[in-house]
């Protein structure tokens, strides 16, 4: 069976709690190497970025679809975003079908998983970035929304 994206993303919150237990999952990043889709299970490459103690992140990449290399402890602070308590309500293939339905059909080729801060305080989303833009799902409403 293959691993759907938060199930991947799972597999670095584990690895890197296991040496970092006190990191908080701040953003992840899925790309798709080998151009654009439809299908987010075609995402073949993640990295997941930590807040850490003492002023510093914790970075883990996938070195193949479902195995993720050593976390790497890195100084200075992360800025822009709130962490994002895992597990989220929402897989990635589920916010790909509300985009779709909500009339946004291009394909991307990457989707970042942030919690973004702004002047209000607001839910996590998945933000697909395509060639005609970024649109954002709401991982808790469902709201599909784009900024462009």
């Amino acid at each position: 069976m293959i691993l759907s994206f938060n199930g991947r993303v799972n597999l670095a919150v584990r690895k890197v709690l296991e040496k970092f237990p006190d990191a908080k999952l701040y953003n992840v990043t899925g790309d798709v190497t080998t151009g654009s889709t439809t299908d987010p299970n075609q995402i073949d490459y993640i990295k997941a970025v930590f807040l850490n103690t003492n002023n510093t992140s914790v970075i883990i990449e996938s070195i193949a679809f479902s195995e993720f290399g050593e976390p790497e402890e890195r100084k200075g602070p992360l800025y822009g975003n709130a962490i994002i308590e895992w597990p989220i309500p929402m897989d990635l293939p589920q916010a790909c079908a509300l985009k779709t339905q909500a009339g946004y059909l291009s394909p991307f080729h990457s989707v970042v998983l942030h919690n973004l801060m702004g002047p209000k305080i607001s839910n996590p989303c998945f933000t697909f970035f395509s060639n005609s833009g970024q649109v954002s799902v709401d991982v808790v409403t469902g709201k599909v929304y784009t900024d462009n």
